[in-house]
């Protein structure tokens, strides 16, 4: 069967990664698909897609931050957008658009609603942002990574988990190595300079444990972070500002430190690994802080608020969890159990669904 699908989100790692998770299993179902990502000029979306062999075209819209002329700004940009997303969907002649959120989405979504092209939406966390909350009002289908269908129309929901790429959930299924203490410390695309900060002022403690670490630093921190790693003592490869191929970190690792966005729960999850999550504290409704919580109470992870570090003492906390197989053992399991393996799956019977309605 011949299908088009026209994928769109952008911004973050967040939405693109259920993007290219939902990608690689309609290639497994269509090997003679045809697949189109298209997103903003300026984040990472171009770069992962060429990873994921997607073609991918980029539009000239940003974010409406802040207001006044940048406000202003944005508009003019977004109404730029959508022109040039009516022309890229006559072009494409898409079964369907596929969108997962983020002001990248809205111009595509609303090209495809306008050109008459049914529409999915994904929102991968429980409490939708205001783009979303637009957004869904496009969308033939609404797709939930949680049973919360707040602020959509419950009957256009079908609830299906938040997609992980296949060698993310492959790596949840491979042997931890015996004795290792591998830390993987993770700040999403954007990176988390309050937890690249707090791994710097503890190399020496991480050193002394004999803790292997990857970090992933976003571009900001990059060299600073990694001018302190070399001080330590570790190899300047330690430190990097992305990270390509997240299956293979999470094969490596043993424990990981990071941030508890919706997507990144849903890869620990799948993963198997073990984590001490410090939700983002600014994040829209602290949803951060809910997906933390959940793990945290399955006995998945270790929560820790990133005003108490310190107090928390959470260097400690690492290490003594590098140190406790058994405990690993436990929490790997945990994450397991709350694992989604077939929400990618899910998606794309959904797409299949709405691609007949045309």
């Amino acid at each position: 069967m011949d299908i088009n699908i026209l994928l769109t989100t952008g911004g973050t790692g967040g939405h693109i990664f259920p993007a290219l998770a939902v990608a690689e299993e309609i290639r497994r179902r269509y090997p003679q698909a045809r697949l189109l990502f298209v997103g903003s000029l300026y984040g990472p979306e171009a770069r992962l897609a060429r990873v994921a062999n997607i073609p991918f075209e980029g539009l000239p819209v940003r974010g409406f931050l802040g207001r006044g002329l940048k406000s202003v700004e944005a508009g003019i940009r977004m109404a730029w957008g959508v022109g040039r997303a009516v022309g890229i969907v006559r072009r494409f002649r898409p079964d369907v658009v596929a969108g997962f959120g983020s002001y990248a989405a809205f111009a595509p979504m609303l090209a495809g609603r306008m050109l008459g092209v049914p529409i999915m939406l994904h929102e991968q966390n429980a409490i939708a942002g205001a783009s979303n909350r637009v957004l869904a009002r496009l969308a033939q289908r609404i797709c939930l990574s949680l049973p919360d269908t707040r602020g959509f129309d419950p009957a256009r929901c079908v609830l299906t988990g938040n997609p992980v790429r296949a060698g993310v959930s492959e790596a949840g299924r491979l042997p931890r190595a015996r004795g290792a203490r591998r830390l993987l410390v993770m700040g999403g695309s954007q990176g988390a300079h309050a937890l690249n900060m707090f791994i710097v002022e503890h190399l020496s403690a991480f050193k002394a444990a004999g803790v292997d670490i990857r970090h992933q630093t976003g571009v900001a921190d990059e060299q600073n972070v990694r001018d302190a790693y070399v001080a330590a003592g570790y190899e300047a490869s330690t430190v990097t500002a992305f990270i390509d191929d997240m299956a293979a970190a999470y094969a490596w690792a043993d424990v990981a430190l990071c941030r508890s966005g919706a997507t990144t729960v849903a890869e620990l999850c799948a993963a198997g690994l073990p984590s001490v999550l410090v939700p983002f504290p600014y994040a829209v409704h602290d949803h951060q802080t809910r997906n933390a919580e959940i793990l945290a109470q399955g006995g998945a992870a270790i929560l820790v608020p990133e005003p108490r570090m310190i107090e928390e003492n959470l260097a400690q906390t690492l290490i003594d969890l590098l140190n406790d197989g058994s405990e690993r053992t436990r929490m790997s399991a945990a994450a397991l159990a709350a694992a989604r393996p077939d929400a990618a799956s899910r998606v794309v019977s959904v797409l299949e669904e709405i691609a007949r309605l045309r």
